[in-house]
Order: structure tokens, then C-alpha cells, then sequence
């Protein structure tokens, strides 16, 4: 087993950038499905690498447009009378609190890049074939979008991208040649939701096709009802499995994991802070207690091979 860690930054302004936008070489790249993705599995990795003096940029790869639950509960209105705009309202709201979860744990602003696809068909995207782009059910969008900071491709090229697999790609690809990254960080395939096994999917192709020898760090939001464990926020406890009518989780990956990152109890108690402002997440004591029950004495991690 090995024990992982990582050797401040300073917030800056909005990011300006226009079309022609290159990124800067980092030391870190976190991939995450959706924005809170990347507090919940790797808050203390960003901790720590900003304290080294390292580099780190969190890439969304949707706006988290597409939970009917989340929409219902932020603008107070039944599921069934939910229209396009008011998911793209969600987008915006997601968007707002990812950047303030991660400038919590020491990110800029310019530190996050945000794709700007579809939230809950991501894996329809990774499996389109030809021209055709996917709809999204809930925004009725068809192409990358950013309200509160531009999508990725728009700042890159002046326009946005259709949902595609190869638009997706090449601006997965994109992002990796111009980061450089030491450690790449993803959600892992036993993950239990499409969306965060199409980002994988995604970052695992644009490795290949781009040559690296980059090995994945993964880690594992969703994995049925024995994970996370212990339930609630244990800063001082680690992850445990647990076994429920004869299957233990999490299940489809190792344990115990391979890679186990300590926490000092001040990035824990950062951790928890950032996570505790993603407010369109926690409405819900049940969704509050599920995401603060990913604030343990460590982070854990499993290694895949592209």
C-alpha cells in the first residue's frame, strides 16, 4: 500500500481571455464530471498541492445542468414544472459555486477550465457516432456554454462546440497537450454514475490518442449504498468498506485502495467548508450527510493504465 502525498496561491480576478485562449503547463489536472465532483474526491490533493507551491487546474466537463431534483429544490418549483431555463439557471447557480467551493480550498478562478456539455448524457456524447450532435433533455442546448465563465472551446476558437464524441475529445486533448501535467486525476470506472465513467472514458482516449505515458489517479463517487462509509463528516476516522446482504463496497476496484493521501485536520475542515457551499447539492439533509461523508482523515485513490 502506498501512502500518497503532494508537496499557496493567491486569488486572482475573473479570467479575460479571448478566443486564441492557450492553457499554461500545470503540475496537476483534476478532471471533474460535474462542479463539486472535484471537492469531494480530491479537495485534499488540491490542498496540499497549492501548499508545495505546485500548480493545479480543475477541468468541469458539464455545467451540472441536468438534475431535476437539484433545479426543483433551488427555484422552489414542482419537477414537472420545470422549463429549459430554469436548468440553465442551475448551470449558472453550479457554475457560481464551484468557483467559491474551490477558491475555499486555495484555486483562482483562472485555475478552472469549464467544457461546457451536458450534464446527465455525457456517456451519450462519449457514445455518438457521426456529425449529429446529442440535445440535452433538460436545457434543450445542442452546443458548449458558460454563464458565469466562458465554456473551454469558445475561449479557445471564438465559438462554442456541438455535443459530440469528437468535439469532446479533441477539447479533452487540447487540454492535456497544453497542462503537461504530472498527475492526472479522474473518476474512476467502477463509478456507478454514466456521466463521471464518460469523463474517464474521455481523458482515458485523449491519452492515448495523444501518446502520454500518464497513469490515472481515479477515485470513486458513486458506488451504491455501502460507500462512502463511515457515514458522515469522520475527519479524524479513514474510509472504510462496508458489506451489505453479502457485497462489499465499494465494489469493481480494490480494497484496500493502493493510494491513501492523510489529511491534516485543517485541510479536512477545508474540505468540509467547500463542500458545505455547494448549496444546490445539499438542500437535503440526506444529500448534505452523503457529500460531508467524504471529509475522512485521508482521500483514496486506484491507478488505471490508459
Amino acid at each position: 500500500m502506498l501512502i500518497y502525498s503532494l508537496g499557496p496561491s493567491q486569488p486572482s480576478s475573473p479570467s479575460s481571455e479571448g478566443a486564441g485562449r492557450q492553457l499554461d503547463p500545470v503540475d496537476v489536472l483534476i478532471f471533474a464530471p460535474h462542479p463539486d465532483d472535484e471537492v469531494i474526491g480530491t479537495g485534499g490533493v488540491i490542498q496540499q498541492a497549492l501548499e508545495s507551491g505546485r500548480r493545479v487546474r480543475v477541468v468541469f466537463a458539464t455545467n451540472g445542468d441536468g438534475s431535476k431534483k437539484a433545479a426543483s429544490a433551488l427555484l422552489q418549483k414542482a419537477a414537472l414544472l420545470l422549463g429549459e431555463d430554469d436548468f440553465v439557471h442551475l448551470a449558472r447557480r453550479r457554475q457560481q459555486e464551484a468557483i467559491a467551493a474551490d477558491l475555499k480550498l486555495g484555486l483562482r478562478r483562472s485555475d478552472l477550465v469549464f467544457l461546457g456539455y451536458p450534464d446527465g448524457v455525457l456517456a451519450k456524447v462519449y457514445e455518438s457516432i457521426g456529425g449529429d450532435p446529442v440535445r440535452s433533455p433538460t436545457t434543450g442546448r445542442t452546443m458548449t456554454y458558460g454563464l458565469v465563465e466562458t465554456d473551454y472551446h469558445t475561449l479557445a476558437h471564438g465559438h462554442p462546440a456541438a455535443y459530440t464524441r469528437q468535439a469532446a475529445l479533441t477539447d479533452v486533448e487540447e487540454v492535456l497537450r497544453d497542462s503537461r501535467p504530472t498527475h492526472i486525476y479522474v473518476t474512476d470506472p467502477a463509478d456507478q454514475h454514466r456521466d463521471h465513467v464518460a469523463t474517464y472514458n474521455f481523458v482515458r482516449d485523449a491519452i492515448v490518442a495523444l501518446g502520454l505515458q500518464n497513469s490515472l489517479l481515479t477515485f470513486v463517487v458513486h458506488n451504491g449504498p455501502g460507500w462512502p462509509r463511515p457515514i458522515g463528516p469522520t475527519p479524524n476516522s479513514p474510509f472504510e468498506s462496508h458489506t451489505i446482504d453479502g457485497t462489499t463496497f465499494p465494489i469493481g476496484v480494490g480494497w484496500p485502495p493502493p493510494i491513501r493521501l492523510p489529511l491534516a485536520e485543517g485541510q479536512a475542515a477545508r474540505k468540509l467548508a467547500a463542500l458545505d457551499t455547494i448549496f444546490s447539492q445539499i438542500a437535503a439533509p440526506k444529500d448534505r450527510l452523503y457529500l460531508e461523508s467524504f471529509v475522512k482523515s485521508e482521500e483514496v485513490f486506484w491507478t488505471r493504465q490508459p
